[in-house]
C-alpha cells in the first residue's frame, strides 16, 4: 500500500453491514467503493477496540427486532473473523491524548463516550473520522473544534476519486 494514503477510522455504523445489518443512506454500491479504494492502497481503514460496545448491542437489537437467532452463530462468527482477522481492518488503542480530549468533551456534555473518543482519536492521529453522525459534528462545532477530519462515506469517496 502506498504511504500517501488516507488514514480513515470508521465509526460503529460502518462495520454493521459486515454483520448483515443494513445503513440507511449506505448501499452496497458506496461499500463496493471503499473496499475497492483500500484494495488499491487509497485509504488505510483502522477501527477502535472501544466501538465493540456499539456493534454488539446494535447486532442484538437487530437480531431482537428481526425476532430470529436462525443463522445468527454463523453470521456472528463470519462477521467478527472477517472484522477482526482479515487484515482489512487496522485495531487500535485510544492515545492518552484522545482519552483526555474525550473526558473534556464529556465535560462539556457530549455523552456519547465511544463517538468522544472516536473523534479525539481521529484528530490526535491525524486520521479521517469516516462518521453520519451529523449530532457529534454539530457538537464540535458549537464548542470550536475542528470538524474538517469528520466526513461520511460520499465525501470521502469524492475525497479519494
Amino acid at each position: 500500500m502506498s504511504s500517501t494514503a488516507v488514514k480513515v477510522l470508521l465509526d460503529s455504523t460502518y462495520l454493521l453491514p459486515s454483520f448483515g445489518i443494513e445503513v440507511e443512506g449506505l448501499l452496497d454500491e458506496h461499500i463496493m467503493q471503499l473496499r475497492e479504494a483500500a484494495v488499491k492502497g487509497k485509504v488505510k481503514f483502522y477501527c477502535l477496540s472501544v466501538v465493540w460496545v456499539e456493534v454488539i448491542g446494535k447486532v442484538y437489537r437487530e437480531s431482537q427486532r428481526l425476532k430470529t437467532d436462525t443463522g445468527l452463530e454463523e453470521v456472528l462468527d463470519i462477521a467478527i473473523k472477517s472484522l477482526l482477522e482479515s487484515r482489512f481492518y487496522r485495531w487500535i488503542q485510544p492515545t492518552c491524548e484522545a482519552v483526555k480530549l474525550a473526558f473534556k468533551l464529556r465535560k462539556l456534555g457530549h455523552r456519547d463516550n465511544i463517538d468522544n473518543l472516536l473523534y479525539a482519536t481521529s484528530l490526535t492521529n491525524n486520521m479521517v473520522f469516516l462518521t453520519m453522525d451529523e449530532d457529534l459534528k454539530d457538537f464540535l462545532i458549537e464548542h470550536g473544534y475542528k470538524t474538517d477530519n469528520l466526513m461520511d462515506h460520499t465525501h470521502l469517496l469524492m475525497k479519494i476519486k
